[in-house]
């Protein structure tokens, strides 16, 4: 039994490296391929401004607003009058005057637990998850245009196909403009130990 689990894992490894072969070609990179959707995407999200970094920062903001005090100063000005019978030119009327201030620190800590910002901030988190969720599939979307486009056979002694080549500039120029790279760095950046050949 061991000596037939061993022939066929042999025969899986060997179809699988026939079937493996004419596309794990060196000088080409799926468009599809996992970093290169992951790199796309994250460089897209980020050009947007639909990272989670702002948000999160608000939320700490919001809560460490609880350690700022709330100040408040107040002044008070008092007149008190104490009089005398005038008798003579000598008496006269004696006025108190007094001067008080107020200062008070007083803050939130119950925000140090729950700030009611963080109703806001989460439905603010939630509209930019789905801003970013449609943006990701715009862009893979893109992307399997353009590896349709690479897998498309090609004839070597026929004309190049205006078309094609319209259409892949198209969505090259697409994905630029979302992530920021033109094709051969995102390629690049992507798969960093491969040059990508363009077809």
């Amino acid at each position: 039994m061991i000596r037939h689990l061993r022939r066929l894992t042999l025969a899986v490894a060997a179809l699988a490296a026939l079937l493996v072969a004419p596309a794990a070609r060196a000088d080409e990179v799926s468009w599809l391929a996992s970093p290169v959707v992951w790199e796309a995407t994250r460089r897209a999200a980020l050009r947007a401004g639909l990272d989670d970094a702002p948000v999160r920062s608000l939320a700490r903001r919001a809560r460490a607003a609880a350690w700022l005090p709330t100040v408040s100063l107040h002044a008070t000005r008092g007149l008190g009058a104490n009089s005398t019978l005038v008798t003579s030119a000598n008496d006269r009327l004696a006025i108190a005057e007094s001067l008080s201030f107020d200062v008070r620190l007083s803050f939130d800590l119950d925000r140090l637990l729950f700030d009611g910002h963080e109703v806001t901030l989460l439905r603010l988190a939630a509209q930019r998850a789905e801003q970013r969720m449609a943006l990701e599939r715009a862009v893979i979307e893109l992307l399997a245009r353009r590896e349709a486009l690479r897998l498309r056979p090609v004839d070597p002694d026929a004309p190049p196909d205006v078309a094609v080549l319209v259409e892949r500039a198209r969505l090259e120029a697409s994905l630029e403009l979302l992530t920021g790279l033109s094709a051969v760095e995102l390629l690049a950046a992507a798969v960093p130990t491969s040059a990508p050949a363009r077809r």
